[in-house]
């Protein structure tokens, strides 16, 4: 699993980019193709060329669009006041999908020169908007320094976020059992099914053979402190997630001391990681129990407006309570940042491994723990983990050597009878 997402990491930016050309610029299309085989020829050719230029701009703008959602997912603060104007645009792709359908379905020989005018405004309208946001959306990929790889220049060298550092920091230096906002996320879980690849001809990739499952639609993820230096995750299941549940069900839960994360994937694409239905960041823990196995879980960031409809309906049930309720205290604050949440993991893990407060640990070691690697994300070991791994190590080729010892004496003596 391992190498698979350390493949995974080094695809992700020309997989998002990829994968959001193809969304936003095959539905307009196709729907535009659809529309233009039930109109005259006279006709097809003014918005053939019109439909040619809003591909080219879709394909511009979309580019921009996944770079400055990768960079912002990771911890840019600056690009974040940009995901309203990105999230406008995506509204307008969506309507203008919905509209030229429906103008498509109710084309008859009445209404076509009308249809015709309606579609063509409508092309016009959308190239003029992505004409508008093109400008500026360059302008602040440029101001902030983010470069193809989806990294910025005004992070350190290693990639850290300073904005996301103190934003951590100051979170875990207050007081209080819960560290941080409640993080409002979908949880999955993974499982190897090896057996796929035997139906599968040719040269195949690994990622064929693991499957995400969605275990939690929507679920509460708290980091609490135990005692001074010993923290855990906490992620319980929500039922206001739209789904439907018994009245005896009981809300999952599951509970990871930090100490036994010992890595860490982001991803700014669950697609990525074959989640077809999540094209929102994704961030992924490799989990050694107490039984020394490995359990892997993914938090994936929510929906624009994904539980809205929910979330109103709860707000009228507490109406009374809310007229009550002057001030919300920072740990009753939702919030659906994974790169918030990463770097909280990184600062109380390294609290908990060092038993010291991260304002007196030097610069060195926090580097070494917020160092953005390239890779899985990997967290440094504690001195204990090594010693640990090596005397398992240790035991481990003892025991093949003695069993390879076995085999010859059996040999030798099956020789001699």
């Amino acid at each position: 699993m391992d190498q698979i997402l350390a493949k995974a990491s080094n695809q992700a930016v020309s997989f998002a980019i990829r994968s959001g050309i193809s969304i936003a610029s095959g539905y307009a299309i196709k729907t535009i193709s659809t529309f233009l085989d039930k109109i005259p020829e006279s006709a097809q050719l003014r918005i053939t060329t019109k439909r040619n230029k809003l591909k080219t701009k879709i394909d511009i703008v979309t580019v921009t669009i996944d770079l400055i959602k990768l960079a912002a997912a990771r911890g840019n603060t600056v690009l974040e006041s940009s995901l309203d104007l990105i999230n406008d645009l995506q509204y307008e792709f969506n309507e203008f999908d919905i509209r030229v359908n429906e103008i498509t379905s109710q084309l008859t020989g009445r209404n076509q020169k009308e249809s015709i005018k309606q579609v063509e405004d409508y092309m016009n309208s959308l190239i003029q908007d992505i004409n508008d946001a093109i400008p500026i959306l360059n302008l602040v990929l440029v101001t902030s320094g983010v470069n193809l790889n989806g990294s910025s220049n005004t992070r350190g060298g290693n990639g850290i976020s300073p904005g996301r550092l103190l934003q951590a920091a100051n979170y875990i230096t207050q007081e209080g059992d819960t560290i941080g906002p409640d993080f409002d996320l979908v949880v999955y879980s993974i499982f190897y099914n090896p057996s796929r690849l035997k139906y599968i001809d040719g040269k195949v990739d690994d990622l064929v053979a693991i499957s995400w499952k969605e275990t939690y639609a929507r679920s509460k993820v708290t980091i609490n402190r135990k005692s001074e230096f010993d923290y855990q995750l906490k992620v319980i299941e929500s039922f206001n997630d739209g789904r439907y549940h018994e009245d005896d069900d009981e809300p999952g839960k599951i509970v990871v001391n930090l100490k036994s994360i010992q890595s860490m994937f982001f991803t700014a694409s669950g697609k990525l990681l074959r989640l077809e239905s999540r094209n929102t960041p994704v961030l992924i823990l490799k989990i050694i129990n107490a039984d020394n196995e490995e359990e892997w879980i993914a938090l994936g960031e929510l929906h624009e407006g994904e539980f809205e409809d929910e979330d109103d309906d709860d707000d009228d049930d507490d109406e009374e309570e809310e007229k009550n309720t002057k001030q919300l205290k920072p740990k009753d604050i939702k919030s659906s940042s994974l790169s918030l949440l990463e770097y909280l993991i990184r600062l109380c893990r390294l609290q908990q491994i060092e038993h010291k407060s991260i304002l007196e640990i030097p610069d060195e070691i926090l580097t070494l723990y917020l160092h953005d690697q390239q890779h899985n994300g990997e967290l440094p070991k504690s001195v204990s983990q090594k010693r640990k791994e090596e005397f398992n190590k240790v035991v481990k080729e003892s025991a093949i050597a003695m069993d390879s010892n076995i085999r010859r004496l059996n040999n030798l003596d099956l020789k001699e009878k």
